[in-house]
């Protein structure tokens, strides 16, 4: 493991909450479409993955074809995908065992634009029924990165926080592969490393 990374993954692990990262591949938008999958990964090295059956007729086309590209076709998940609701049941019970088992106050969802990501979850998770685990709002790397990229107090750049954007310091080996569970990883490297700049540099 990178430096910065163990560094970063010390100041996780010493956090109150149990900051969670979490990737799902869909095929739309929360609201007009379905997770197909989710993976996720605690600072201790937990992780959670699943794939699921999709839940209807709505999706965007662009979205459906970029997923059956990366190995999630709807035939196939009609066929061997999990109930959606027995899978959120899941991740959401996962998350709960995660704070208990590290002994933290609740949980932290993460995410490299969370704004994605996070509607989905609690959308399903409202559909089932289920208590958010996660709260009402993800925390969003990308933001945490506009610290960083930023020239001088008056300069933001949203399109710098890309990962082609960012400092190379910041970027590990490798790539997203669009696999629920690896990306949850990829992106838990890049917090590790931004929380150890961060934690160890004013940027004020």
């Amino acid at each position: 493991m990178e430096h910065s990374e163990w560094h970063g993954q010390k100041i996780l692990q010493a956090a109150p909450e149990a900051f969670i990262d979490v990737d799902i591949e869909a095929d739309g938008v929360a609201g007009y479409g379905s997770i197909l999958s989710i993976g996720a990964i605690s600072p201790f090295g937990r992780e959670f993955y699943c794939e699921l059956k999709p839940t209807g007729d709505k999706w965007l086309d662009e979205n459906k074809k970029f997923s059956e590209q990366h190995g999630l076709s709807h035939e196939r998940l009609l066929a061997e995908g999990k109930d959606p609701l027995v899978a959120i049941r899941e991740f959401a019970e996962w998350t709960e065992d995660v704070v208990v088992a590290e002994q933290k106050t609740n949980a932290v969802f993460c995410g490299f634009n969370a704004s994605f990501d996070f509607p989905f979850i609690d959308l399903y998770m409202k559909e089932a029924g289920v208590v958010n685990p996660y709260g009402v709002a993800g925390f969003c790397t990308k933001s945490l990165a506009m610290a960083l990229v930023s020239k001088h107090k008056t300069y933001w750049d949203w399109g710098r926080t890309k990962k082609s954007g960012l400092p190379q310091q910041f970027v590990p080996d490798g790539d997203f592969t669009h696999n629920a569970l690896e990306d949850a990883r990829y992106q838990q490297k890049i917090h590790l490393r931004l929380a150890s700049f961060l934690c160890s540099n004013s940027v004020l």
